[in-house]
């Protein structure tokens, strides 16, 4: 009788430590929640939102100090990742590559902004179509090398660079090519990306990597003081008012996510992203009026001021110098960049500025057959920029252009364009952003 009962109990026991396995197994399946990211522009518009305020996704905790989650794949536009400075660590995220024919019709090895160590993925500029090592590329002494047979489009030489025809000179009919400068007879491709159109993008790859060398781009300065009293009303939950002011670069071309572009992975301008980093980290609604116009140049800068003061902002950016470049001395670029500074600092005493170096042009293009190159004054304008910037008391100078001009250490134009003309391209978006965060929040990716 003992014994059975011994048994009983025994089975008993067995039952319960089965039931109490399976349990926790169920438990650890339902509840895995380790890719917290921001995963895309649309998640981060469907944050939960309280009394007005924008509540501080998941995952966004500011006082992270490692990599962007774990290292791996970008199949879509992930906000922590397409910010994540190029400067730093040894992970790069989606970095643009254009592929075309040189003019002995073979593709050149693409050198990165670092030596390759390992590949993670190269894939389309959309992030929809992944490459295969060994079929489509291999790598070579940190160098990607595109197999010729494989699936990577490749723009060939004869449609990138071409003879341009007497009519063409005559009515300047460019809509789709660029003249050379200082070379009448010959053009340029010129592929803007827009509406349902890809533009560049159709030729250039986006590759996470990982690398062990040091960036060719220093770090920016760090000029978080001037930005003390706005960083202090995000600290303490405050709402503010962001205005952007500057030429077609700050109204989003060429933007995959600008307005109805309607092109994967439908990254934002550089400004939205500033504007996403301040929300997402300090948890606070940005209300962001956008007064850029394509086409404008300083002195249309100084025609928004009345605009501009009265949105009441409490962050302006001041982004110029692309138009200006080709033909505005630089005295009189910094005449009128100090003016707007200055007017906004008088009427708007609250609000702090960040000026925003140019990235530059395409230097072997011209506007007209056979006229001069588009890059003239832009990165002349950066010293000017440095130099005023000690006279301005709330307004700090983010320097795009010598993180441009470093980038051209070890890629090519075409790697950082949307058009093949003057505007950026997604990973030039980017690096604006990461340029201006730095500039405003010192190591922002820590906060």
């Amino acid at each position: 009788m003992f014994k059975r009962f011994l048994s009983l109990i025994l089975s008993i026991c067995l039952l319960l430590s089965l039931s109490s396995l399976l349990f926790a197994c169920n438990i650890s399946e339902g509840s895995d929640n380790s890719d917290t990211d921001i995963q895309d522009a649309s998640d981060s518009e469907t944050e939960k939102k309280t009394e007005g305020k924008t509540e501080k996704p998941k995952g966004t905790d500011k006082n992270k100090d490692e990599e962007p989650a774990e290292v791996s794949d970008v199949t879509k536009f992930n906000f922590k990742k397409f910010i994540y400075p190029v400067w730093n660590g040894d992970v790069s995220y989606a970095e643009a590559a254009f592929v075309r024919e040189n003019e002995n019709g073979r593709v050149d090895p693409i050198q990165l902004l670092y030596p390759i160590e390992d590949i993670i993925s190269v894939r389309s500029a959309d992030l929809s179509v992944e490459y295969v090592a060994g079929k489509d590329y291999y790598i070579d002494n940190g160098m990607l090398y595109v197999i010729e047979d494989g699936n990577i489009p490749i723009l060939k030489y004869e449609d990138y660079f071409f003879e341009l025809s007497d009519a063409e000179h005559q009515q300047n009919n460019l809509a789709t090519k660029f003249p050379a400068a200082n070379n009448r007879g010959w053009g340029y491709i010129r592929a803007e990306i827009g509406s349902n159109r890809p533009g560049m993008s159709k030729w250039t790859l986006a590759i996470t990597y990982t690398h062990s060398s040091e960036s060719v781009v220093n770090e920016p300065e760090d000029k978080s003081e001037v930005y003390a009293k706005l960083i202090s009303k995000l600290e303490a939950g405050e709402d503010i008012t962001l205005v952007s002011t500057g030429d077609s670069i700050t109204d989003g071309w060429s933007a995959s996510g600008k307005g109805n572009v309607g092109i994967a992975p439908y990254c934002p301008p550089y400004n939205t992203l500033v504007e996403m980093y301040i929300r997402t980290t300090f948890g606070v609604k940005v209300t962001h009026h956008n007064v850029g116009v394509s086409g404008s140049n300083t002195y249309g800068g100084v025609e928004k001021l009345d605009e501009i003061c009265q949105k009441d902002p409490d962050l302006v950016i001041i982004a110029f110098g692309m138009n200006d470049g080709c033909s505005i001395a630089p005295s009189d670029y910094i005449s009128n960049i100090n003016r707007m500074v200055s007017t906004i600092e008088k009427n708007c005493p609250d609000a702090c500025i960040v000026v925003v170096g140019t990235c530059l042009p395409n230097e072997e293009l011209a506007w007209s057959p056979g006229g001069v190159s588009l890059l003239q004054y832009h990165i002349e304008y950066s010293r000017y920029l440095a130099d005023s910037e000690e006279y301005w008391d709330n307004a700090a100078f983010a320097d795009v252009t010598t993180a441009n001009v470093e980038l051209f250490e070890r890629k090519v134009y075409q790697d950082v364009t949307g058009s093949n003309s003057n505007h950026p391209n997604d990973y030039m978006h980017r690096i604006y952003a990461q340029v201006i965060l730095r500039t405003m929040f010192g190591d922002y990716w820590n906060k």
